[in-house]
């Protein structure tokens, strides 16, 4: 690698090692704030030098890219493959940038062996950083996983000159991208005609006398976990024999071998047990005494792949099987379990060490917020993911803590001047005016703060914020953070009334800008608060220098990006100093708390 790549691998580095809470260790609380602040400003200082890294290097180099040496362009390659591993990721987006900037490259070239390797690299390189979108839907979502498998596509359809493709490494990224089509397909059927047509291909003595050296047996096993990945098809029907009997048969060779060893792993155990139940070969009763095993004979404190999967995963699909099954709600017997099933995965995400925080940890975290069924007799959505929140995203906690109080602080302004400024909403609207009504007001407006940025907890997005500025598609995929939220808060009754804030915090008061289009002002009832939440957001993040020059660009934008209604709250001289106290306080109450709840490991203060 050139000096400047190896810097801004060190620096992302850095930067992650930094940006844990549980990373940084003193002998008392002061010290611990004290070290806080200063990696916060070395993070930014960082950042900074990362921009300027590659502002002057790697975008003119790719610039260049025509007249780069062989040299040059290994280097990049080197670059890239650091800080794209498939485990930690560092940073996801150069990798991407860098495999797109070399697919032109060869496309221009004519080369087609390099074309081939880099449509395999840039699709690789969509589908991880598409893991960002988990349980997300809209036609933004849609779009880049139609334009991922458009890419392996192309890949696999040079399958048509295999025979006269020389270089069997060529070969394999050809199979590879053909398989992975499938993984960038929403549609069942589809990907399972897909995994059929790769199986057949990877059997074929034709195309394995064609490659001897390729791992044709690795692919074989591969495709059949692929393959089985489908078992939900088992159930629901729509197929016809031919493809239900090849996903029962890559069932019964991924999932029967380990069903018969002594010591199986819950990872291809419990799928087998799943394909048994979808097939009607065992009953529900038996199906959930499986489970419920395998949950209890793992200990909390494994945090390998397997025990992710019976700590996390298999709570989450427990809770499902109740979803779906009206008359197990009904049992307080699976209440009970599903309530220790559920505590002993947020013991499990919560004591996870940061080492362990690789691509599938966060792959979990998105399976839980995404699918966490809530229900009378088990621990609350909004209080698993303000846990979360704290363990794994304490500069978003922080920031939003701030939002919270900020937000308190102007709502109660509000009522003091108009008790009835929030009365669309109707469970303020039945309280008569007076104090308890003013801090039911003041409470919900600081719960929206916490919850406004809700959807970035799922993306991910923390530390590449920390690292350098987004890219154009990076902040398309960033500003899906607002349907993720809604949508993930609405679904559950415990935070359903924070869902608008978290749709509607970045639109504009005149709908002339802003997004998301899904939010429409005028249909919410929530819209006052939300208006509130979209100036609060503002005032949080706008990097103004002090608190009087954001709220002076708030007032500037009123009528526009901002309500007029919440804006002439600001003329309030006690309010802009309530204000500039909380920015002066830097975040040192939610630090303490954070210190005692989180990062103390038996520090005391």
């Amino acid at each position: 690698m050139h000096p400047y790549q190896e810097h801004y691998l060190e620096n992302v580095r850095e930067i992650a090692a930094l940006g844990d809470f549980y990373g940084i260790s003193a002998p008392d609380y002061e010290s611990w704030y004290e070290k806080q602040l200063q990696a916060k400003a070395r993070i930014a200082a960082l950042r900074e030098e990362n921009i300027a890294l590659l502002s002057g290097n790697l975008f003119p180099a790719l610039d260049g890219l025509h007249a780069a040496s062989e040299a040059d362009i290994a280097a990049l390659e080197e670059f890239a493959g650091a800080l794209m591993d498939w485990t930690t990721n560092l940073d996801c987006g150069i990798y991407l940038l860098i495999h797109d900037s070399l697919l032109s490259l060869y496309r221009f070239r004519r080369d087609r062996c390099r074309v081939i390797k880099e449509l395999y690299m840039v699709g690789m390189g969509l589908y991880y950083q598409g893991r960002s979108l988990q349980g997300i839907e809209s036609d933004a979502t849609k779009a880049f996983r139609f334009r991922n498998e458009m890419v392996f596509t192309e890949g696999g359809s040079y399958l048509k000159f295999f025979a006269e493709i020389a270089d069997e490494q060529t070969k394999g990224y050809i199979i590879r991208s053909l398989a992975n089509i499938a993984i960038c397909s929403s549609d069942l059927a589809r990907r399972v005609a897909i995994s059929k047509r790769v199986l057949q291909i990877v059997q074929d003595d034709y195309y394995r006398s064609l490659a001897p050296s390729l791992p044709w047996d690795t692919f074989l096993r591969r495709t059949h976990q692929q393959m089985s990945s489908n078992r939900a098809v088992l159930s629901k029907g729509g197929l016809g024999a031919d493809e239900l009997a090849a996903v029962l048969e890559s069932c019964e060779v991924v999932f029967k071998p380990e069903s018969d060893t002594r010591t199986p792993n819950v990872r291809w155990l419990w799928p087998y047990y799943e394909m048994e139940y979808s097939c009607g070969f065992v009953d529900l009763p038996t199906t959930l005494a499986r489970m419920e095993r395998l949950i209890e004979d793992c200990p909390y404190d494994s945090y390998d792949v397997s025990g992710l999967y019976a700590n996390v995963q298999l709570p989450i699909y427990y809770g499902r099987l109740v979803r779906d099954n009206p008359a197990l709600q009904t049992k307080r017997e699976h209440i009970r379990f599903l309530d220790r099933a559920y505590r002993k995965m947020m013991r499990t995400l919560l004591t996870c060490p940061a080492d362990g925080f690789t691509d599938f940890f966060f792959y979990n975290i998105c399976l839980v917020i995404t699918d966490f069924f809530e229900i009378d007799g088990v621990e609350s959505y909004r209080d698993i993911t303000t846990k979360l929140m704290k363990r794994l995203t304490g500069n978003l906690y922080i920031r939003s803590r701030r939002a919270g109080e900020l937000m308190r602080l102007c709502a109660a302004a509000i009522y003091r001047s108009d008790p009835a400024f929030f009365d669309d909403i109707d469970f303020l609207r039945v309280l008569p005016n007076g104090a308890e009504k003013e801090k039911a007001v003041a409470d919900y407006a600081e719960q929206c703060g916490l919850y406004h940025d809700f959807g970035l907890i799922k993306m991910n997005f923390e530390r590449l914020c920390q690292t350098r500025e987004l890219f154009e598609g990076e902040m398309r995929m960033y500003e899906l953070h607002t349907i993720s939220g809604h949508d993930d808060l609405a679904a559950r009754r415990s935070t359903a009334i924070y869902a608008d804030a978290a749709l509607g915090h970045h639109s504009w008061y005149n709908g002339a800008d802003g997004y998301p289009k899904a939010y429409v002002r005028n249909a919410s009832p929530m819209r006052q608060m939300t208006d509130l939440v979209a100036v609060v957001a503002y005032l949080n993040d706008c990097g103004a220098a002090s608190a009087r020059e954001a709220i002076a660009s708030v007032i500037a934008q009123e009528h526009s990006r901002f309500s007029p209604l919440i804006t002439a709250i600001f003329s309030d001289e006690t309010l802009q100093a309530e204000i500039e106290a909380v920015f002066a306080r830097q975040d040192e109450p939610c630090y303490r708390e954070l210190y005692h709840e989180l990062a103390g490991s038996g520090q005391k203060n």
